[in-house]
Protein backbone atom coordinates (compact mmCIF):
# COMPACT_ATOMS: atom_id res chain seq x y z
CA UNK A 1 0.00 0.00 0.00
CA UNK A 2 1.19 3.47 -0.81
CA UNK A 3 0.02 4.73 2.53
CA UNK A 4 2.37 2.31 4.24
CA UNK A 5 5.31 3.20 2.01
CA UNK A 6 4.71 6.92 2.48
CA UNK A 7 4.47 6.58 6.27
CA UNK A 8 0.73 7.32 6.21
CA UNK A 9 -0.34 4.01 7.74
CA UNK A 10 -2.51 4.15 10.87
CA UNK A 11 -4.48 1.74 12.98
CA UNK A 12 -7.62 2.76 11.07
CA UNK A 13 -6.20 1.15 7.93
CA UNK A 14 -6.21 -2.21 9.70
CA UNK A 15 -9.97 -1.93 10.23
CA UNK A 16 -10.44 -0.91 6.57
CA UNK A 17 -8.43 -3.91 5.36
CA UNK A 18 -10.46 -6.26 7.60
CA UNK A 19 -13.70 -4.86 6.15
CA UNK A 20 -12.47 -5.30 2.55
CA UNK A 21 -11.25 -8.86 3.17
CA UNK A 22 -14.48 -9.76 4.99
CA UNK A 23 -16.73 -8.53 2.18
CA UNK A 24 -14.53 -10.26 -0.38
CA UNK A 25 -14.81 -13.57 1.49
CA UNK A 26 -18.59 -13.15 1.85
CA UNK A 27 -18.91 -12.49 -1.90
CA UNK A 28 -16.97 -15.63 -2.83
CA UNK A 29 -18.85 -17.81 -0.32
CA UNK A 30 -22.24 -16.55 -1.53
CA UNK A 31 -21.25 -17.41 -5.11
CA UNK A 32 -20.38 -20.95 -4.05
CA UNK A 33 -23.37 -21.51 -1.76
CA UNK A 34 -26.26 -19.66 -3.44
CA UNK A 35 -28.62 -21.67 -5.69
CA UNK A 36 -28.20 -21.13 -9.41
CA UNK A 37 -31.60 -19.50 -9.83
CA UNK A 38 -30.61 -16.78 -7.31
CA UNK A 39 -27.20 -16.02 -8.75
CA UNK A 40 -28.50 -13.22 -10.94
CA UNK A 41 -28.24 -10.70 -8.11
CA UNK A 42 -25.80 -12.31 -5.66
CA UNK A 43 -22.69 -11.37 -7.70
CA UNK A 44 -23.59 -7.72 -7.14
CA UNK A 45 -22.25 -8.15 -3.58
CA UNK A 46 -18.77 -8.12 -5.20
CA UNK A 47 -19.30 -4.42 -5.92
CA UNK A 48 -19.07 -3.60 -2.19
CA UNK A 49 -15.42 -4.65 -1.61
CA UNK A 50 -14.44 -3.30 -5.05
CA UNK A 51 -15.98 0.09 -4.23
CA UNK A 52 -14.41 0.22 -0.75
CA UNK A 53 -10.90 -0.70 -1.88
CA UNK A 54 -11.10 1.86 -4.73
CA UNK A 55 -11.98 4.59 -2.24
CA UNK A 56 -9.63 3.60 0.58
CA UNK A 57 -6.64 2.09 -1.28
CA UNK A 58 -6.75 3.29 -4.92
CA UNK A 59 -3.38 1.78 -5.89
CA UNK A 60 -4.47 -1.72 -4.86
CA UNK A 61 -7.99 -1.47 -6.36
CA UNK A 62 -7.13 -3.05 -9.74
CA UNK A 63 -5.38 -6.10 -8.27
CA UNK A 64 -8.14 -6.61 -5.72
CA UNK A 65 -10.76 -6.46 -8.48
CA UNK A 66 -8.76 -8.88 -10.64
CA UNK A 67 -8.45 -11.41 -7.81
CA UNK A 68 -12.17 -11.21 -7.09
CA UNK A 69 -13.03 -11.72 -10.77
CA UNK A 70 -10.68 -14.71 -11.00
CA UNK A 71 -12.23 -16.24 -7.89
CA UNK A 72 -15.73 -15.57 -9.25
CA UNK A 73 -14.95 -17.25 -12.60
CA UNK A 74 -13.24 -20.25 -10.96
CA UNK A 75 -16.25 -20.87 -8.72
CA UNK A 76 -18.60 -20.60 -11.73
CA UNK A 77 -16.51 -23.09 -13.71
CA UNK A 78 -16.42 -25.45 -10.74
CA UNK A 79 -20.21 -25.29 -10.34
CA UNK A 80 -20.61 -25.96 -14.08
CA UNK A 81 -18.41 -29.03 -13.74
CA UNK A 82 -20.67 -30.29 -10.95
CA UNK A 83 -23.63 -30.22 -13.36
CA UNK A 84 -25.18 -26.86 -12.43
CA UNK A 85 -26.59 -24.80 -15.34
CA UNK A 86 -24.27 -21.77 -15.59
CA UNK A 87 -25.02 -19.03 -18.12
CA UNK A 88 -21.67 -17.93 -19.62
CA UNK A 89 -23.23 -14.68 -20.89
CA UNK A 90 -24.25 -13.63 -17.39
CA UNK A 91 -20.83 -14.62 -16.10
CA UNK A 92 -19.19 -12.33 -18.65
CA UNK A 93 -21.70 -9.57 -17.90
CA UNK A 94 -20.97 -9.74 -14.17
CA UNK A 95 -17.23 -9.63 -14.90
CA UNK A 96 -17.64 -6.45 -16.96
CA UNK A 97 -19.82 -4.94 -14.21
CA UNK A 98 -17.05 -5.61 -11.67
CA UNK A 99 -14.44 -3.85 -13.80
CA UNK A 100 -16.86 -0.98 -14.53
CA UNK A 101 -17.46 -0.44 -10.80
CA UNK A 102 -13.69 -0.54 -10.29
CA UNK A 103 -13.07 2.12 -12.97
CA UNK A 104 -15.85 4.43 -11.86
CA UNK A 105 -14.88 4.25 -8.20
CA UNK A 106 -11.19 4.79 -9.02
CA UNK A 107 -11.95 7.90 -11.08
CA UNK A 108 -14.19 9.20 -8.32
CA UNK A 109 -11.51 8.59 -5.70
CA UNK A 110 -9.07 10.82 -7.61
CA UNK A 111 -10.95 13.91 -6.41
CA UNK A 112 -8.46 15.89 -4.30
CA UNK A 113 -10.82 16.49 -1.39
CA UNK A 114 -11.71 12.81 -1.21
CA UNK A 115 -8.04 11.85 -1.33
CA UNK A 116 -7.21 14.44 1.34
CA UNK A 117 -9.80 12.94 3.66
CA UNK A 118 -7.73 9.75 3.69
CA UNK A 119 -4.63 11.69 4.78
CA UNK A 120 -6.13 14.50 6.85
CA UNK A 121 -5.69 12.81 10.23
CA UNK A 122 -2.06 11.95 9.46
CA UNK A 123 -1.22 15.44 8.22
CA UNK A 124 -2.99 17.27 11.04
CA UNK A 125 -1.38 15.14 13.77
CA UNK A 126 2.17 15.21 12.42
CA UNK A 127 4.85 17.17 14.27
CA UNK A 128 6.20 18.57 11.00
CA UNK A 129 4.89 21.64 9.19
CA UNK A 130 3.04 19.99 6.26
CA UNK A 131 0.08 20.76 4.02
CA UNK A 132 -1.67 19.09 1.06
CA UNK A 133 -2.85 21.08 -1.93
CA UNK A 134 -4.78 20.40 -5.14
CA UNK A 135 -2.43 20.22 -8.19
CA UNK A 136 -4.83 22.13 -10.47
CA UNK A 137 -5.95 24.98 -8.22
CA UNK A 138 -3.13 24.84 -5.64
CA UNK A 139 -5.75 25.30 -2.94
CA UNK A 140 -4.93 23.85 0.48
CA UNK A 141 -7.05 20.83 1.38
CA UNK A 142 -5.54 20.12 4.82
CA UNK A 143 -2.60 21.34 6.95
CA UNK A 144 -0.82 20.42 10.19
CA UNK A 145 -0.97 22.58 13.28
CA UNK A 146 2.72 23.48 13.09
CA UNK A 147 2.34 24.63 9.48
CA UNK A 148 -0.62 26.79 10.47
CA UNK A 149 1.42 28.31 13.33
CA UNK A 150 4.26 29.26 10.96
CA UNK A 151 1.83 30.97 8.56
CA UNK A 152 -0.22 32.60 11.32
CA UNK A 153 -3.48 30.68 10.74
CA UNK A 154 -5.60 28.13 12.52
CA UNK A 155 -5.42 24.69 10.77
CA UNK A 156 -9.05 24.91 9.59
CA UNK A 157 -8.57 28.45 8.29
CA UNK A 158 -5.95 27.26 5.80
CA UNK A 159 -8.34 24.88 4.04
CA UNK A 160 -9.39 26.35 0.69
CA UNK A 161 -6.86 29.20 0.67
CA UNK A 162 -5.07 29.50 -2.72
CA UNK A 163 -1.31 29.50 -3.01
CA UNK A 164 -1.34 33.16 -4.05
CA UNK A 165 -1.98 33.97 -0.39
CA UNK A 166 1.44 32.55 0.51
CA UNK A 167 3.88 33.42 -2.26
CA UNK A 168 5.26 36.92 -2.13
CA UNK A 169 5.23 37.21 -5.91
CA UNK A 170 4.06 35.35 -9.01
CA UNK A 171 7.64 34.34 -9.86
CA UNK A 172 7.86 31.94 -6.94
CA UNK A 173 4.48 30.43 -7.74
CA UNK A 174 5.32 29.97 -11.44
CA UNK A 175 8.66 28.35 -10.62
CA UNK A 176 6.98 25.99 -8.17
CA UNK A 177 4.37 24.83 -10.71
CA UNK A 178 7.03 24.33 -13.39
CA UNK A 179 9.23 22.25 -11.11
CA UNK A 180 6.35 20.07 -9.92
CA UNK A 181 5.18 19.39 -13.48
CA UNK A 182 8.68 18.61 -14.70
CA UNK A 183 10.27 16.73 -11.78
CA UNK A 184 7.34 15.84 -9.55
CA UNK A 185 9.12 17.24 -6.51
CA UNK A 186 10.79 20.38 -5.08
CA UNK A 187 13.74 19.82 -2.80
CA UNK A 188 14.63 22.38 -0.12
CA UNK A 189 13.86 25.54 -2.08
CA UNK A 190 14.28 28.74 -0.07
CA UNK A 191 11.59 31.34 -0.72
CA UNK A 192 9.46 34.00 0.94
CA UNK A 193 5.94 33.29 2.24
CA UNK A 194 3.39 35.83 3.44
CA UNK A 195 1.86 35.14 6.87
CA UNK A 196 -1.73 35.85 7.84
CA UNK A 197 -0.88 39.34 9.13
CA UNK A 198 1.12 40.20 6.00
CA UNK A 199 4.64 39.65 7.38
CA UNK A 200 7.23 38.21 4.99
CA UNK A 201 8.91 35.06 6.33
CA UNK A 202 11.78 33.13 4.79
CA UNK A 203 10.99 29.41 4.59
CA UNK A 204 12.52 26.26 3.18
CA UNK A 205 9.95 24.44 1.00
CA UNK A 206 10.06 20.74 0.04
CA UNK A 207 7.24 19.20 -2.01
CA UNK A 208 6.41 15.93 -3.80
CA UNK A 209 3.56 14.63 -5.90
CA UNK A 210 1.45 11.78 -4.49
CA UNK A 211 0.13 9.93 -7.60
CA UNK A 212 -2.46 7.66 -5.93
CA UNK A 213 -3.97 10.59 -4.03
CA UNK A 214 -3.39 13.13 -6.84
CA UNK A 215 -2.12 15.70 -4.34
CA UNK A 216 0.94 17.81 -3.64
CA UNK A 217 2.46 17.16 -0.20
CA UNK A 218 4.55 20.12 0.98
CA UNK A 219 6.81 20.50 4.02
CA UNK A 220 7.71 23.97 5.34
CA UNK A 221 10.73 24.83 7.53
CA UNK A 222 10.89 28.29 9.10
CA UNK A 223 14.49 29.28 8.36
CA UNK A 224 14.00 32.64 10.08
CA UNK A 225 13.24 30.85 13.34
CA UNK A 226 16.18 28.53 12.77
CA UNK A 227 18.43 31.54 12.34
CA UNK A 228 17.10 33.00 15.58
CA UNK A 229 17.66 29.71 17.37
CA UNK A 230 21.13 29.53 15.84
CA UNK A 231 21.89 33.05 17.09
CA UNK A 232 20.71 32.07 20.56
CA UNK A 233 22.84 28.94 20.36
CA UNK A 234 25.84 31.05 19.38
CA UNK A 235 25.19 33.40 22.29
CA UNK A 236 24.82 30.46 24.71
CA UNK A 237 28.02 28.98 23.37
CA UNK A 238 29.74 32.33 23.90
CA UNK A 239 28.55 32.48 27.49
CA UNK A 240 29.79 28.93 28.03
CA UNK A 241 33.19 29.83 26.61
CA UNK A 242 33.34 32.91 28.86
CA UNK A 243 32.60 30.69 31.84
CA UNK A 244 35.32 28.25 30.79
CA UNK A 245 37.81 31.10 30.43
CA UNK A 246 37.03 32.34 33.94
CA UNK A 247 37.69 28.99 35.60
CA UNK A 248 40.99 27.25 36.21
CA UNK A 249 39.51 23.84 35.38
CA UNK A 250 40.69 21.80 32.39
CA UNK A 251 38.08 20.70 29.82
CA UNK A 252 38.91 18.07 27.22
CA UNK A 253 37.38 15.69 24.69
CA UNK A 254 38.86 12.42 23.43
CA UNK A 255 37.78 10.20 20.56
CA UNK A 256 37.20 6.45 20.89
CA UNK A 257 40.91 5.79 20.25
CA UNK A 258 42.00 8.09 23.07
CA UNK A 259 43.25 10.91 20.84
CA UNK A 260 42.74 14.48 22.05
CA UNK A 261 40.00 16.23 20.06
CA UNK A 262 39.67 19.32 22.25
CA UNK A 263 41.68 20.74 25.17
CA UNK A 264 40.97 23.97 27.07
CA UNK A 265 42.89 25.34 30.07
CA UNK A 266 43.26 29.03 30.81
CA UNK A 267 46.57 28.40 32.64
CA UNK A 268 48.08 26.29 29.85
CA UNK A 269 50.43 29.08 28.63
CA UNK A 270 51.88 29.41 32.15
CA UNK A 271 53.17 25.85 31.93
CA UNK A 272 54.24 25.94 28.28
CA UNK A 273 51.29 23.85 27.02
CA UNK A 274 49.77 24.61 23.61
CA UNK A 275 46.18 23.26 23.25
CA UNK A 276 46.41 23.55 19.46
CA UNK A 277 49.47 21.32 19.33
CA UNK A 278 47.73 18.65 21.42
CA UNK A 279 44.87 18.16 18.93
CA UNK A 280 45.04 14.72 17.32
CA UNK A 281 47.70 13.40 19.71
CA UNK A 282 47.40 10.72 22.35
CA UNK A 283 47.50 11.15 26.12
CA UNK A 284 51.21 10.39 26.12
CA UNK A 285 51.76 13.86 24.62
CA UNK A 286 50.43 15.36 27.84
CA UNK A 287 51.14 12.75 30.53
CA UNK A 288 54.08 10.49 31.38
CA UNK A 289 53.88 7.01 29.89
CA UNK A 290 52.77 5.28 33.10
CA UNK A 291 50.03 7.85 33.87
CA UNK A 292 48.91 7.85 30.22
CA UNK A 293 48.54 4.05 30.34
CA UNK A 294 46.55 4.23 33.60
CA UNK A 295 44.28 6.93 32.19
CA UNK A 296 43.64 4.93 29.01
CA UNK A 297 42.59 1.94 31.12
CA UNK A 298 40.02 4.08 32.88
CA UNK A 299 38.83 5.55 29.56
CA UNK A 300 38.38 2.07 28.07
CA UNK A 301 36.35 1.09 31.13
CA UNK A 302 34.12 4.15 30.73
CA UNK A 303 33.64 3.32 27.04
CA UNK A 304 32.90 -0.34 27.75
CA UNK A 305 30.45 0.26 30.62
CA UNK A 306 29.06 3.52 29.23
CA UNK A 307 29.26 5.03 32.72
CA UNK A 308 31.01 8.11 34.06
CA UNK A 309 34.01 7.82 36.40
CA UNK A 310 36.00 10.02 38.80
CA UNK A 311 39.57 9.62 40.07
CA UNK A 312 42.55 11.64 41.33
CA UNK A 313 45.78 12.05 39.39
CA UNK A 314 49.11 13.22 40.86
CA UNK A 315 51.19 15.02 38.24
CA UNK A 316 54.36 17.13 38.13
CA UNK A 317 53.65 20.32 36.15
CA UNK A 318 56.66 22.57 35.50
CA UNK A 319 58.47 21.04 38.47
CA UNK A 320 55.55 21.50 40.89
CA UNK A 321 53.52 18.63 42.31
CA UNK A 322 49.79 18.96 41.54
CA UNK A 323 46.80 16.78 42.28
CA UNK A 324 43.94 16.84 39.76
CA UNK A 325 40.44 15.52 40.30
CA UNK A 326 39.39 13.96 36.97
CA UNK A 327 35.79 13.37 35.84
CA UNK A 328 35.11 11.60 32.53
CA UNK A 329 31.90 10.48 30.82
CA UNK A 330 30.95 8.88 27.47
CA UNK A 331 29.72 11.26 24.78
CA UNK A 332 27.16 10.36 22.11
CA UNK A 333 26.48 12.30 18.93
CA UNK A 334 23.15 13.65 17.66
CA UNK A 335 22.33 10.29 16.07
CA UNK A 336 22.94 8.51 19.38
CA UNK A 337 26.11 6.80 18.20
CA UNK A 338 29.12 6.75 20.54
CA UNK A 339 31.53 9.57 19.69
CA UNK A 340 34.13 9.66 22.44
CA UNK A 341 34.80 10.79 26.00
CA UNK A 342 34.42 14.24 27.55
CA UNK A 343 35.84 15.26 30.88
CA UNK A 344 37.17 17.91 33.22
CA UNK A 345 40.13 18.16 35.56
CA UNK A 346 40.29 20.39 38.64
CA UNK A 347 43.49 21.21 40.48
CA UNK A 348 42.77 20.25 44.11
CA UNK A 349 46.33 20.64 45.36
CA UNK A 350 45.43 23.64 47.53
CA UNK A 351 42.29 21.92 48.79
CA UNK A 352 44.35 18.91 49.77
CA UNK A 353 46.83 21.15 51.60
CA UNK A 354 43.98 22.85 53.43
CA UNK A 355 42.53 19.49 54.42
CA UNK A 356 45.95 18.47 55.77
CA UNK A 357 46.17 21.77 57.67
CA UNK A 358 42.70 21.14 59.14
CA UNK A 359 43.74 17.69 60.27
CA UNK A 360 46.86 19.15 61.85
CA UNK A 361 44.82 21.85 63.55
CA UNK A 362 42.38 19.25 64.82
CA UNK A 363 45.32 17.28 66.21
CA UNK A 364 46.66 20.41 67.90
CA UNK A 365 43.25 21.14 69.44
CA UNK A 366 43.15 17.64 70.85
CA UNK A 367 46.66 18.17 72.23
CA UNK A 368 45.61 21.45 73.85
CA UNK A 369 42.56 19.78 75.36
CA UNK A 370 44.82 17.17 76.89
CA UNK A 371 47.17 19.88 78.09
CA UNK A 372 44.29 21.78 79.74
CA UNK A 373 43.20 18.63 81.53
CA UNK A 374 46.76 17.97 82.70
CA UNK A 375 47.23 21.59 83.84
CA UNK A 376 43.96 21.46 85.75
CA UNK A 377 45.14 18.38 87.57
CA UNK A 378 48.62 19.82 88.28
CA UNK A 379 47.20 23.14 89.54
CA UNK A 380 44.51 21.58 91.67
CA UNK A 381 46.85 19.08 93.33
CA UNK A 382 48.97 21.60 95.33
CA UNK A 383 46.00 23.91 96.00
CA UNK A 384 43.88 21.32 97.79
CA UNK A 385 46.24 20.63 100.76
CA UNK A 386 47.21 24.31 100.93
CA UNK A 387 43.58 25.37 101.26
CA UNK A 388 42.87 22.59 103.75
CA UNK A 389 45.74 23.50 106.10
CA UNK A 390 45.06 27.24 105.89
CA UNK A 391 41.39 26.78 106.77
CA UNK A 392 42.27 24.45 109.62
CA UNK A 393 44.72 27.00 111.08
CA UNK A 394 42.52 30.05 110.56
CA UNK A 395 39.45 28.37 112.05
CA UNK A 396 41.32 27.69 115.39
CA UNK A 397 44.13 30.27 115.79
CA UNK A 398 44.30 29.83 119.60
CA UNK A 399 45.17 26.14 119.24
CA UNK A 400 48.24 27.09 117.19
CA UNK A 401 49.13 30.07 119.43
CA UNK A 402 48.87 32.54 116.55
CA UNK A 403 49.26 36.20 117.09
CA UNK A 404 46.70 38.60 115.66
CA UNK A 405 49.14 39.73 113.01
CA UNK A 406 49.92 36.14 111.95
CA UNK A 407 46.22 35.28 111.86
CA UNK A 408 45.57 38.27 109.59
CA UNK A 409 48.35 37.24 107.21
CA UNK A 410 47.10 33.67 107.04
CA UNK A 411 43.53 34.81 106.33
CA UNK A 412 44.86 36.92 103.47
CA UNK A 413 46.74 33.88 102.15
CA UNK A 414 43.56 31.79 102.38
CA UNK A 415 41.57 34.39 100.48
CA UNK A 416 44.21 34.51 97.72
CA UNK A 417 44.30 30.71 97.55
CA UNK A 418 40.48 30.58 97.23
CA UNK A 419 40.65 33.15 94.48
CA UNK A 420 43.37 31.17 92.71
CA UNK A 421 41.23 28.04 92.86
CA UNK A 422 38.29 29.95 91.37
CA UNK A 423 40.51 31.24 88.58
CA UNK A 424 41.69 27.70 87.77
CA UNK A 425 38.15 26.31 87.72
CA UNK A 426 36.78 29.13 85.52
CA UNK A 427 39.77 29.03 83.18
CA UNK A 428 39.25 25.31 82.63
CA UNK A 429 35.55 25.88 82.05
CA UNK A 430 36.25 28.64 79.49
CA UNK A 431 38.89 26.51 77.71
CA UNK A 432 36.49 23.61 77.34
CA UNK A 433 33.81 25.97 76.02
CA UNK A 434 36.23 27.30 73.42
CA UNK A 435 37.72 24.04 72.19
CA UNK A 436 34.96 21.46 72.70
CA UNK A 437 31.41 20.98 71.48
CA UNK A 438 28.75 21.74 74.11
CA UNK A 439 25.49 19.83 73.77
CA UNK A 440 22.62 21.96 75.07
CA UNK A 441 19.66 20.39 76.86
CA UNK A 442 16.80 22.49 75.52
CA UNK A 443 13.60 22.63 77.53
CA UNK A 444 10.93 25.09 78.61
CA UNK A 445 12.14 27.24 81.52
CA UNK A 446 10.08 29.35 83.95
CA UNK A 447 12.32 32.42 83.81
CA UNK A 448 11.35 34.08 87.11
CA UNK A 449 12.09 30.88 89.05
CA UNK A 450 15.44 30.42 87.28
CA UNK A 451 16.53 33.98 88.16
CA UNK A 452 15.35 33.64 91.78
CA UNK A 453 17.32 30.39 92.19
CA UNK A 454 20.48 31.94 90.69
CA UNK A 455 20.27 34.95 93.06
CA UNK A 456 19.59 32.73 96.10
CA UNK A 457 22.39 30.25 95.40
CA UNK A 458 24.92 33.04 94.87
CA UNK A 459 23.89 34.82 98.07
CA UNK A 460 23.78 38.13 96.22
CA UNK A 461 20.80 39.32 98.24
CA UNK A 462 23.06 39.68 101.29
CA UNK A 463 25.18 42.39 99.68
CA UNK A 464 22.62 44.27 97.57
CA UNK A 465 18.90 44.80 97.04
CA UNK A 466 17.85 42.48 94.18
CA UNK A 467 14.54 43.29 92.44
CA UNK A 468 13.24 40.35 90.39
CA UNK A 469 10.71 42.07 88.13
CA UNK A 470 10.18 39.19 85.68
CA UNK A 471 6.47 38.21 85.34
CA UNK A 472 5.45 34.79 86.66
CA UNK A 473 4.06 33.59 83.31
CA UNK A 474 7.28 34.07 81.27
CA UNK A 475 8.69 30.85 79.82
CA UNK A 476 11.56 30.51 77.41
CA UNK A 477 13.30 27.64 75.59
CA UNK A 478 16.90 26.97 76.55
CA UNK A 479 19.38 25.00 78.62
CA UNK A 480 18.53 25.86 82.25
CA UNK A 481 22.02 25.18 83.63
CA UNK A 482 23.82 27.34 81.02
CA UNK A 483 21.30 30.20 81.20
CA UNK A 484 21.47 30.12 84.99
CA UNK A 485 25.29 30.50 84.79
CA UNK A 486 24.89 33.40 82.33
CA UNK A 487 22.42 35.23 84.62
CA UNK A 488 24.65 34.49 87.62
CA UNK A 489 27.65 36.02 85.84
CA UNK A 490 25.77 39.26 85.08
CA UNK A 491 24.22 39.58 88.55
CA UNK A 492 27.58 38.86 90.20
CA UNK A 493 29.21 41.56 88.05
CA UNK A 494 26.43 44.04 88.92
CA UNK A 495 26.89 43.43 92.66
CA UNK A 496 30.71 43.58 92.63
CA UNK A 497 31.00 46.85 90.74
CA UNK A 498 28.43 48.78 92.72
CA UNK A 499 28.31 51.44 95.42
CA UNK A 500 25.90 51.95 98.28
CA UNK A 501 22.98 51.85 98.15
CA UNK A 502 23.63 48.77 96.04
CA UNK A 503 20.57 47.91 93.91
CA UNK A 504 20.11 45.48 91.03
CA UNK A 505 16.97 45.16 88.85
CA UNK A 506 16.29 42.08 86.72
CA UNK A 507 13.65 42.72 84.04
CA UNK A 508 12.12 41.06 80.98
CA UNK A 509 10.61 42.07 77.68
CA UNK A 510 9.90 40.12 74.50
CA UNK A 511 9.24 40.46 70.79
CA UNK A 512 7.93 38.16 68.06
CA UNK A 513 11.40 36.65 67.57
CA UNK A 514 13.41 37.16 70.80
CA UNK A 515 13.40 37.16 74.58
CA UNK A 516 15.28 39.98 76.35
CA UNK A 517 16.57 39.62 79.94
CA UNK A 518 17.96 42.88 81.40
CA UNK A 519 20.22 43.17 84.44
CA UNK A 520 20.42 46.83 85.60
CA UNK A 521 22.45 48.34 88.43
CA UNK A 522 23.15 51.76 89.93
CA UNK A 523 26.88 51.14 90.10
CA UNK A 524 29.97 52.99 88.98
CA UNK A 525 29.39 52.50 85.26
CA UNK A 526 31.77 51.38 82.53
CA UNK A 527 33.92 53.74 80.43
CA UNK A 528 32.91 53.71 76.78
CA UNK A 529 36.41 52.87 75.57
CA UNK A 530 36.50 49.53 77.40
CA UNK A 531 32.94 48.25 76.87
CA UNK A 532 34.11 46.09 73.95
CA UNK A 533 36.86 44.58 76.11
CA UNK A 534 34.91 43.49 79.17
CA UNK A 535 33.87 40.17 77.55
CA UNK A 536 37.46 39.16 76.85
CA UNK A 537 38.87 36.43 79.13
CA UNK A 538 40.79 37.66 82.22
CA UNK A 539 39.93 41.29 81.55
CA UNK A 540 39.70 43.28 84.82
CA UNK A 541 38.86 46.98 84.69
CA UNK A 542 39.68 48.11 88.23
CA UNK A 543 42.37 45.68 89.39
CA UNK A 544 42.34 46.88 93.01
CA UNK A 545 38.57 46.56 93.38
CA UNK A 546 38.60 43.29 91.53
CA UNK A 547 41.17 41.94 93.94
CA UNK A 548 39.09 43.04 96.90
CA UNK A 549 35.94 41.49 95.38
CA UNK A 550 37.71 38.31 94.32
CA UNK A 551 37.10 38.80 90.58
CA UNK A 552 38.70 36.38 88.11
CA UNK A 553 37.91 38.34 84.94
CA UNK A 554 36.13 35.30 83.49
CA UNK A 555 32.47 35.69 84.55
CA UNK A 556 31.34 37.89 81.65
CA UNK A 557 33.35 35.91 79.12
CA UNK A 558 31.76 32.61 80.19
CA UNK A 559 28.28 34.18 80.31
CA UNK A 560 28.74 35.50 76.77
CA UNK A 561 29.82 32.04 75.55
CA UNK A 562 26.72 30.37 77.02
CA UNK A 563 24.39 32.95 75.49
CA UNK A 564 26.02 32.57 72.06
CA UNK A 565 25.49 28.80 72.29
CA UNK A 566 21.76 29.63 72.32
CA UNK A 567 22.11 31.80 69.20
CA UNK A 568 21.86 35.04 71.15
CA UNK A 569 24.16 37.78 72.38
CA UNK A 570 24.78 40.24 75.25
CA UNK A 571 24.76 44.01 74.78
CA UNK A 572 25.73 46.74 77.26
CA UNK A 573 24.56 50.31 77.89
CA UNK A 574 26.37 52.27 80.62
CA UNK A 575 26.86 55.77 81.96
CA UNK A 576 29.68 56.63 84.35
CA UNK A 577 28.35 57.16 87.87
CA UNK A 578 24.81 56.18 86.83
CA UNK A 579 25.02 52.44 86.39
CA UNK A 580 24.94 49.84 83.62
CA UNK A 581 22.36 47.66 81.85
CA UNK A 582 23.35 44.25 80.45
CA UNK A 583 20.77 42.77 78.03
CA UNK A 584 20.68 39.08 77.15
CA UNK A 585 18.93 38.30 73.83
CA UNK A 586 17.71 34.69 73.40
CA UNK A 587 15.83 33.69 70.20
CA UNK A 588 12.38 32.19 70.75
CA UNK A 589 13.38 29.27 68.47
CA UNK A 590 16.70 27.95 69.82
Amino acid sequence: MSCIREDLFTGTDIVKMIVVVSFSAISLMLTAATPVNAQLFCPLVYCIPILLVALWFPRQAFWTTTLLVIGFVIIRVYLSGLGFAIDPVMTGLHTMIFFWVFGAATLFSQDSHLAASRCRRIIEDTRNARFLCDPETLRVVCASRKCADILGYAPRELVGIPAEAFWADETGKAWFIEEMEREGYVGNAEMTFYTHNGDARRVLLSCRFLPPENLFECTVVDTGRLLGENDELVRSNGRLLDLIRQTNDIFFMLDAAGCIVHFTWTRAPEYGISPEDLAGKGLDALLPDDLAAQSMERIRKVIGEQKSACYDLDLDVAGTRHTFSISIAPYNGVDGAFTGVVGSARDISEVRRQRLACRQLSWEVEQWKGLVTKLAHELRTPLQPLLGYLRMIVEDPDYYDLTKETEKVLKTCLACADQEQAVVERAIELSLLTMDYVDLTIQEIPLRELVAAAVSEGGYGQNALIYNEIPDNVRILGDPDRLSMAVTGLVSNAVKYNEPPEKVWIRYTGSNENHYIMVCDNGIGIPGDIIESIFEPFYIGDARQACNEGSTGLGLSIANKYVKLHGGDITVMSEMGEGSTFTIRIPREV
